[in-house]
């Protein structure tokens, strides 16, 4: 018993540490697109997962939602090692099997009749290695830990809830809608300041340094405030509201949809503009990803009174006819090709996946 979990250890040093040396993420987002286009357009997917796996294992911090992509395609096709592969990686960076019953076809955009459908293609799988799978988590566990920033995390966590309490008029928080109103638009400039003065500070945020938000980590590095729930019950207490008042905070559930530093970047229709100035060396260090940063350009142009410079991020069942011109701008902001992304859509509908994560599916 001793010797397999001596094995075991081994084999999770040499995984986090041996070849996984790379520190450039513009690389790093280049191969994965180049990935996702062999598989969903040149319709080769032993080279395209081979392509994931390569680029997956030369770098300590992945992308978690890359590993859950490629761990369906690969069981789709069966290829069980190359779904072990992706699995442990996403549980070496924080991920946790339960919130594997949280993936659905959702599709805020209403394409499909069946947007609300479970994923369920990886029930059997875990069944079968569940107990391998949870050895393997709880050894990394304590490695993911240490790069979480606990101060960072939790000033981000307090932030989120006033946010949220404020975005919405409830009568004793406020004496009239106008008034909540302006101290809503405060609080989103506060928490926007807040941001720009850690990257001012070279202290980006990401999955990175503050994680997959669950209660396993709220608890594990035992937040001041306690779970974001918890906290919601003192800021409500606090307001003299009951503390049963619906707030729509983002918890663990709401992982593959949107997190709260997100959802703070995109009520704010300032954020494109103040995260430009260091947005090329937030993602080449691998905390800004770039399908999120883009996703703000709309509410951008929206406040410039301008046209959006429309790169079509959103799943659609339509095809466009520009796009070479979208392809360049997509290319420009390390983002894969419309064709891909097209052809992603297609491919998840069709063998009930979900491929595409973020709000509305479309921010990562």
């Amino acid at each position: 018993m001793m010797a397999n979990y001596f094995s075991l250890l081994l084999f999770i040093f040499f995984s986090l540490s041996g070849n996984a040396q790379e520190r450039d993420y513009v690389s790093y987002h280049q191969n994965i697109n180049k990935a996702e286009h062999v598989i969903f357009v040149d319709n080769k997917p032993v080279e395209g997962l081979h392509l994931f796996k390569s680029t997956l294992t030369r770098y300590d911090f992945v992308f978690v939602d890359d590993c859950i992509e490629a761990f369906q395609i690969a069981l789709f096709y069966k290829k069980d090692d190359d779904a072990l592969f992706f699995i442990k990686k996403a549980l070496a960076n924080g991920f946790e099997l339960r919130l594997l019953d949280k993936l659905s076809m959702g599709c805020p955009c209403n394409y499909y009749k069946d947007d609300k459908v479970r994923v369920t293609i990886y029930e059997p799988f875990v069944a079968k290695y569940r107990q391998e799978l949870e050895k393997y988590a709880d050894a990394c566990y304590p490695a993911y830990l240490k790069r979480i920033n606990k101060e960072v995390l939790t000033n981000l966590m307090k932030r989120h809830v006033r946010e949220q309490l404020f975005k919405d008029y409830r009568k004793g928080l406020s004496n009239s809608i106008e008034t909540q109103s302006k101290e809503y638009y405060n609080v989103c400039d506060d928490n926007l300041r807040y941001m720009d003065s850690l990257a001012q500070r070279k202290i980006f945020i990401g999955e990175q340094n503050v994680g997959i938000y669950t209660d396993k980590l709220a608890k594990s590095i035992n937040l001041p405030e306690g779970s974001i729930e918890q906290y919601l019950k003192r800021v409500l207490k606090f307001y003299g509201l009951p503390t049963d008042t619906y707030v729509p905070i983002q918890t663990e559930d709401s992982y593959f949809e949107i997190g709260f530093v997100y959802n703070m970047l995109f009520h704010n229709i300032k954020s494109y503009t103040v995260l430009s100035p260091y947005k090329n060396e937030a993602i080449k260090k691998g905390y800004l990803h770039p399908r999120e940063y883009a996703c703000l350009q709309l509410n951008n142009a929206k406040a410039k009174n301008t046209a959006s410079i429309q790169l079509y991020l959103k799943p659609t069942t339509q095809m466009i006819s520009d796009l070479a011109r979208v392809d360049s701008m997509r290319q420009a902001q390390l983002l894969p090709d419309f064709e891909t992304d097209f052809a992603k859509h297609q491919f998840a509908h069709a063998h009930n996946l979900q491929l595409s994560f973020g709000q509305f599916n479309d921010s990562r």
